[in-house]
């Protein structure tokens, strides 16, 4: 079930293409002329920007699984696929680790040219930020799938799925440090999970340490949204309020 999420992705190319061209404009024309007028005591801008794109990618790419999910549904297939033998905790699980895995296969290429640039070459802690960058797709997966199920409605599911996702990811320290965000994202922002993953993985790439609370908070967020996204996918298989 994981391999076919895997395989999905990279039959929809303009996802590819889309995030790519994103990244790219992200990384080598914001961040290159915002760093330029800048200028924070001990903040790198260009490397703070370079680390939370990578970031906020993967957390973007990762709510592609709940479209496929809601198409599924729509279309049929989701039928077919509870005849295979495989038990319905397998079924869930499999999802939400093929949209982490696809996830993480499809934003290495830019990790690594953020590496690169950065000089990052300690691989214990590209080990460490990558975990991070899993656990964050791993319970963005969840998440996606919660919306995915709960919601009937594709106009409604569109909208919310959108704006979900411009909330856990704008609204966070990915991006911009939380001392220049307005204070309405400011009190929010440190309790995102982008947050979490972005202090971890700056942590871990660029002060050679471990961000124990921000690690804590993604494996909260995991537990909670894969446990969601099961309960609410297995009610909608079984036929409950949200078939």
């Amino acid at each position: 079930m994981a391999l076919r999420d895997v395989s999905v992705l990279f039959r929809t190319p303009w996802i590819i293409i889309t995030r790519g061209l994103a990244f790219v404009i992200q990384l080598f024309v914001f961040a290159y002329l915002i760093s330029g007028l800048i200028l924070v005591p001990g903040l790198n801008f260009f490397q703070y920007y370079a680390v939370g794109s990578v970031v906020a990618t993967i957390a973007s790419i990762s709510f592609v699984i709940g479209y496929d999910i809601f198409e599924e549904a729509e279309e049929g297939v989701l039928d077919y696929l509870l005849t295979l033998p495989i038990s319905r905790r397998q079924f869930i699980i499999g999802r939400a680790l093929g949209g982490a895995l696809r996830a993480i296969i499809y934003i290495i290429p830019m990790f690594l040219v953020v590496a690169f640039i950065e000089g990052f070459a300690q691989p214990l802690s590209i080990l460490s930020a990558l975990l991070s960058l899993f656990l964050l797709a791993f319970g963005v997966t969840g998440m996606s799938i919660t919306v995915a199920v709960s919601v009937k409605s594709a106009n409604r599911f569109d909208v919310v799925l959108a704006l979900l996702e411009l909330a856990v990811s704008r609204g966070s320290t990915a991006l911009y440090p939380i001392a220049f965000m307005p204070l309405y994202v400011s009190v929010f922002a440190p309790f995102s999970p982008v947050s979490f993953a972005a202090d971890s993985a700056r942590a871990s790439l660029v002060g050679f340490s471990l961000d124990l609370p921000a690690i804590a908070g993604l494996v909260a967020f995991v537990v909670v949204f894969l446990g969601l996204g099961a309960a609410f996918y297995f009610r909608r298989l079984e036929g409950g309020i949200y078939s």
